[in-house]
């Protein structure tokens, strides 16, 4: 199944030279981010914890909606788009 992902201007200039999607093979919102973390080993730093679960300031979008972490192992269907940001706050 292939699957586009939109990676934040953020992690292009650093780590995808620039590039902003991907076409992965996978079938859920997680596996996606695997995918890129496979290709740009880097990156996991940006996704992940220490305990290796996905940092909780990592929003992720299929379709333009919002998934919940717990909902990151649904089924993607062809041609869907993931897309992922980063929730940043300040005071």
């Amino acid at each position: 199944m292939s699957v586009t992902v939109r990676v934040p201007s953020l992690l292009q200039l650093k780590l995808t030279g620039g590039q902003e999607t991907f076409e992965v093979a996978a079938h859920t919102p997680l596996e996606c981010l695997c995918a890129l973390e496979s290709q740009f080993p880097k990156m996991r730093k940006w996704l992940y914890d220490e305990h290796g679960d996905v940092r909780p300031q990592v929003w992720v979008f299929v379709n333009g909606e919002k998934v919940h972490p717990d909902e990151l192992t649904r089924t993607l269907g062809d041609d869907d788009e993931v897309a992922f940001l980063f929730a940043i706050s300040g005071g």
